[in-house]
């Protein structure tokens, strides 16, 4: 793997670390009692997934 493809593996598993670690959410619901509720669309668990996927099969 090359400096560049190390780089962006690196990046991207800190990334996703990150997203885990503070809760990233893509959505915001009401939750009826003057706060809301957040939560991760089916789609972005299925984005988040996907990438963890792409980086065990490049990871050695």
């Amino acid at each position: 793997m090359n400096d560049g493809m190390e780089r962006l593996v690196q990046s991207t598993r800190q990334l996703l670390d990150y997203m885990e670690k503070e809760f990233v959410f893509d959505k915001m619901g009401d939750a009826g009692c003057g706060g809301v509720d957040p939560y991760r669309s089916e789609k972005f668990d299925a984005l988040i997934q996907a990438v963890r996927e792409a980086l065990k099969a490049v990871e050695p």
